[in-house]
């Protein structure tokens, strides 16, 4: 699937309509920042039959920023996030996509310096570190290259810069409810031998709070997966380095 370049930045949304300002506030500024830079990009937000509030918001969002390309996917049936991010890589206008989940923050400054690494690199994957917030313990995620133990744990978390049309070919995200999404898809566009980017530097903000998504694995899933794409422990045991280490300022790091 072809898509034109530039950066659509994707905010899967289902009653989140408490932060939904703060994510897209963000998303607004790293794209005018863009806009400033030449490139093109849009605020596509999928809506998954939310009950909160959460679409009357939406249905003026647009009208507030007329100087910004925003659209809502509307759906009728609630799906779960692999579904709505599924349809949002579809219908998405640009290559690039930032993966924004509403309850996170972009740091706008930065997106451009993303953007850059994921074109000179051709990485299917553009990652950054990932400060957390909300909880009283300061942390940081997504904070290395890849390595070979992404098998035995997933440490990259979505919020990054996929390329489309790599995430599609290799079948997007799992859509049954309780499955490992994120990390399912890292393994199969790895088995598809795809490019996954790490740039050091802050790619946005982690908001920890009791109603945030489960970060750590179900053991019988992560199970599920080990047996599926490292059988025997073959390599996770390598410990090599999967990815690379980029940055557009100087070059290739590791």
């Amino acid at each position: 699937m072809s898509k034109r370049a530039g950066v659509s930045i994707l905010v899967p949304n289902w009653n989140h309509r408490y932060c939904l300002p703060r994510a897209a506030r963000s998303a607004f500024a790293g794209m005018r920042r863009l806009q400033a830079r030449g490139v093109a990009c849009e605020l596509l937000v999928v809506d998954d039959a939310s009950r909160d509030g959460s679409q009357k918001y939406l249905f003026h969002l647009a009208a507030q920023y007329p100087d910004l390309a925003i659209r809502v996917a509307w759906l009728e049936k609630n799906g779960g996030l692999g579904a709505a991010r599924n349809v949002g890589l579809s219908q998405t206008a640009y290559r690039h996509v930032c993966l924004l989940d509403a309850d996170n923050e972009l740091e706008p400054e930065n997106l451009w310096l993303f953007y850059r690494a994921a074109l000179e690199t051709d990485a299917a994957l553009t990652y950054g570190n990932l400060l957390v917030r909300g909880d009283g313990q300061p942390d940081l995620l997504s904070n290395e290259p890849l390595r070979a133990r992404v098998y035995r744990q997933n440490y990259v978390d979505s919020f990054a810069l996929l390329d489309a049309p790599a995430a599609l070919a290799a079948g997007g995200y799992a859509t049954a409810r309780g499955l490992l999404e994120d990390w399912e898809l890292m393994m199969r566009l790895l088995a598809r031998e795809a490019l996954a980017v790490f740039v050091p530097a802050v790619f946005g903000y982690y908001y920890r709070s009791p109603d945030s998504l489960q970060t750590a694995a179900p053991e019988a899933l992560a199970h599920r997966l080990r047996r599926i794409f490292d059988q025997d422990e073959l390599r996770s045991r390598e410990g090599r380095l999967l990815g690379r280490m980029y940055h557009p300022d100087v070059g290739w790091l590791a």
